[in-house]
């Protein structure tokens, strides 16, 4: 009993979570709309290996040519699976041991800061609803959207933090959202800045938790910002990703149809975008709360206008919006606060039918048994279909599938690379990783040297010890130089650029920082 009392919250956790978990015990994978994120992982893990720190450069996507992944793609879910990849965890697992844990940690979160506003009852039953939101399920088992899930799931701890003015703690959660999902961090923005503005005498607190926020998230937000405009990203806010074409109606997030495909114009999307009945029937009793948390009720409100037809002039206002692609992502944030407010009825004193057992038990009955469906794949699949780690078939299988932040200089598709290089000069002693190329060359004449990676920015050669200048080889968009006669030693690597560097050094010293706040405090 005494193990039960201690730990009953981590027994209620499970409990509630494992029965949305049951696919994942299968040693085979299933089907999702992103089945990219054991590639993403294998090619994570070869860059931390080839010192890249942090790793910016995925060297077999792109035909094998490479491109930028991790400078734009929020890398935290991958850094997650590597810390199991590297005791040996197999890829598969890991990537399946962070989805898992977007449960339970989501679960843990939602509680946290529900039960700061409903009590421990209320509390449970938010954290119930969370787990239990279709939208979650769609970001498993339809979309794999696991950097949003990621993000999504931080979202509570977020509010919670705020809500304690835990200042550090609320600036790690935001950090994390930033390192999770681009979109998700550009719509929290809004979000946070809403709820700054409405408490707008702890401005301070504002300043604290926004410019921590930027310094520990510099490394990566502002380099993918400014450098954006080097890659095709911009390609995909256009044709089937233009945001006119995702706008949903109201009804939809009523309806329980369910699919796993994808979003159309109209009503017949593939995907399911309802919010769950037993969640928007819960939040009725808690519009007589409203007067308490008015700056939530209208974040919701905002969350679902702009998800209509009816803010379309406000996504053509803002150009930014576009990088969304699909309005309906704010159903991230939307959800997370219907889940919120599932949980308010049960503090509603006046309201003693909510004091019952009987209606509590009928409350959890009816989110798990109208939602539980959902959380099952369409289909399984032998884990070597589409979770694989061999390099050279993420080259061969995965460059038409992830091209999302291919350079602009980059002749697409290319052909498979074969080799690291190519050249009519004589090479020996190749010494090659991903970032890196060194050789001794030996040429006759004046010869072209082409290393078989896309040109980018901070890709830089240094010939005899001196210094050269890279070119864009055109057929491709390889770097390139040209070899005078004679004998040579090639190095080639791809280092930072002036704003990655300053970006790196700003969230070292935000972090060191912190590290030592927290050192002087523990002495005192």
């Amino acid at each position: 009993m005494k193990f039960v009392k201690r730990y009953w919250l981590v027994l209620v956790g499970l409990a509630v979570v494992l029965p949305t978990l049951w696919p994942l015990l299968r040693n085979d994978f299933f089907q999702m709309h992103d089945f990219t994120h054991v590639a993403r992982l294998v090619e994570l893990d070869a860059a931390l290996k080839a010192g890249q720190i942090p790793p910016r450069w995925a060297p077999d996507f792109g035909w094998g040519y490479g491109m930028p992944l991790f400078h734009f793609y929020g890398p935290l879910p991958y850094y997650l699976a590597e810390l199991l990849y590297k005791i040996s965890v197999p890829a598969v697992w890991a990537i399946k041991a962070v989805f898992a844990l977007n449960y339970f940690f989501g679960f843990y979160f939602m509680y946290l800061w529900a039960r700061e506003h409903w009590g421990k009852i209320g509390g449970l039953i938010s954290a119930l609803a969370f787990v239990y939101l279709p939208y979650r399920a769609v970001e498993f088992y339809v979309r794999g959207a696991l950097g949003e899930l990621t993000a999504m799931t931080l979202i509570p701890l977020l509010f919670y933090a705020l809500k304690k003015r835990r200042l550090i703690l609320a600036a790690l959660a935001w950090t994390g959202i930033f390192l999770s999902h681009n979109v998700i961090a550009l719509f929290s923005l809004g979000f946070v800045g809403l709820y700054f503005l409405w408490h707008f005498k702890n401005w301070r607190q504002w300043l604290i938790v926004s410019g921590l926020t930027l310094g520990l998230s510099a490394w990566f937000v502002v380099p993918a910002f400014f450098e954006k405009n080097l890659t095709v990203v911009d390609n995909l806010t256009g044709g089937y990703s233009h945001y006119s074409l995702h706008f949903i109606y109201l009804r939809q997030l009523w309806q329980r149809t369910w699919g796993y495909g994808g979003s159309i114009l109209g009503l017949e999307d593939g995907l399911s975008f309802q919010l769950g009945w037993p969640h928007l029937l819960l939040i009725l009793p808690a519009l007589f709360l409203w007067r308490r948390l008015t700056w939530l009720w209208l974040s919701l409100i905002v969350a679902i206008f702009m998800m209509t037809f009816h803010s379309k002039f406000i996504w053509d206002a803002i150009p930014i919006l576009a990088l969304a692609q699909f309005p309906w992502r704010l159903l991230a944030i939307a959800a997370t606060l219907v889940a919120f407010f599932a949980g308010a009825v049960f503090s509603l004193r006046d309201w003693g039918i909510f004091q019952s057992r009987s209606v509590l038990e009928l409350v959890v009955i009816a989110i798990i048994v109208l939602n539980i469906g959902y959380f099952r794949p369409q289909k399984f699949s032998p884990v070597d279909d589409y979770y694989y780690t061999d390099r050279q078939r993420i080259a061969n299988e995965m460059s038409y599938i992830l091209a999302d932040y291919l350079p602009k200089t980059a002749n697409t598709p290319s052909p498979l690379r074969v080799d690291w290089f190519e050249t009519e000069a004589t090479v020996s002693g190749v010494m090659v990783k991903p970032g890196s190329f060194a050789a001794d060359l030996a040429a006759t004449r004046s010869a072209q040297f082409n290393f078989n990676q896309y040109y980018f920015p901070g890709w830089q050669a240094n010939l005899d010890g001196q210094a050269v200048s890279l070119g864009v080889e055109p057929s491709i968009g390889r770097v390139n130089l040209i070899v005078p006669e004679g004998d040579h030693h090639l190095k080639i690597s791809l280092t930072k650029t002036p704003i990655q560097r300053w970006s790196d050094i700003i969230s070292l010293l935000s972090l060191s920082g912190l590290v030592f706040y927290y050192a002087r405090n523990r002495r005192t």
